[in-house]
């Protein structure tokens, strides 16, 4: 049964690694095609203490 373990122990952390690899390419894509400026500028245009559009619905 320790055997059994080990490999899917294994397998899982193979499974992880790819995951991980994925999901790097993936983020170094968003950067290189320039989507990460742009989305931490909607971000913040989100998170603007300075936009009134929540007040007026708040104090209705």
């Amino acid at each position: 049964m320790t055997d059994k373990t080990i490999e899917e122990s294994e397998e899982l952390s193979q499974t992880e690694r790819e995951r991980e690899a994925f999901y790097r390419a993936c983020i170094a894509e968003f950067q290189q095609l320039g989507y990460q400026e742009q989305y931490l500028a909607s971000l913040k245009d989100k998170c603007d203490p300075t936009d009134d559009t929540h007040t007026s619905n708040e104090e209705s």
